[in-house]
């Protein structure tokens, strides 16, 4: 992947050469989803940012900082700092995308009781995430700016055995965010809940998963296919 189809040039590059050796968990990868709707759902999936790396952070900062008067025009009043330290349980921290209070619970009628009321800075009024909204404007990628781990979602990869890394879809039963006080994130979320009736998830999820082999060189979405027809 080149500057052509991306800001985060090193990021990707790095995540190509794990897609070469990528496992597909592939019961996991058939769980039945619908395509997300933004117009119900209202970007429930951001409300907490997302955490960046640290080539991410940087080019966001020095986008915000040499754009600001255009995600204004995208209706974006973007705070001093968009990109913040956050630290969730033992799971996660690190740089951040920052965020802003909005009632979620009032504008999403089953948006999830442990979900905070806040979005993440750059969501707009319509629920499109701005940075996309940008990269669009300028007749980029639509995820030219979008960090990896906002346009793979619902998916994620995660260490397997032996140092191995796989591409899944957490569910209620692998969900690693799950606890006594909070009943987990990817399977709460309107793109990543069981739809009966739904299509499989690597087809629901074509897009992500298609761009995600091209930057290891691979056919992902066929080996996939194969499973399916398989069994």
């Amino acid at each position: 992947m080149n500057r052509a189809i991306t800001a985060f040039t090193d990021s990707m590059k790095r995540l190509g050469v794990m897609v070469r050796d990528l496992q597909l968990d592939k019961k996991g990868l058939h769980r039945p989803l619908k395509q997300c709707d933004l117009a119900k759902c209202r970007g429930t999936c951001c409300h907490d940012g997302v955490y960046l790396n640290s080539e991410e952070a940087g080019v966001i900062r020095e986008l915000v900082s040499e754009s600001r008067e255009d995600f204004e025009s995208l209706g974006l009043d973007l705070p001093e700092q968009v990109v913040v330290y956050g630290r969730w349980r033992d799971v996660t921290s690190g740089p951040k995308t920052a965020t802003r209070p909005e009632p979620m619970h009032e504008t999403v009628p089953d948006y999830p009781e442990h979900f905070a009321d806040t979005i993440c800075v750059f969501l707009m009024n319509d629920a499109r995430c701005g940075l996309q909204a940008l990269a669009v404007g300028r007749g980029k990628h639509p995820w030219f700016y979008k960090p990896s781990t906002c346009w793979l979602h619902p998916l994620s990869i995660v260490s397997g055995e032996e140092g191995s890394k796989v591409l899944t879809l957490h569910s209620d039963e692998t969900d690693p965010q799950r606890f006594d006080d909070y009943d987990g994130f990817v399977p709460r979320t309107h793109c990543g809940r069981t739809c009966m009736g739904g299509e499989p998830a690597y087809k629901a999820l074509s897009g992500e998963i298609k761009m995600l082999g091209e930057l290891g060189g691979r056919d992902l979405l066929g080996e996939l296919d194969d499973s399916h027809r398989d069994g």
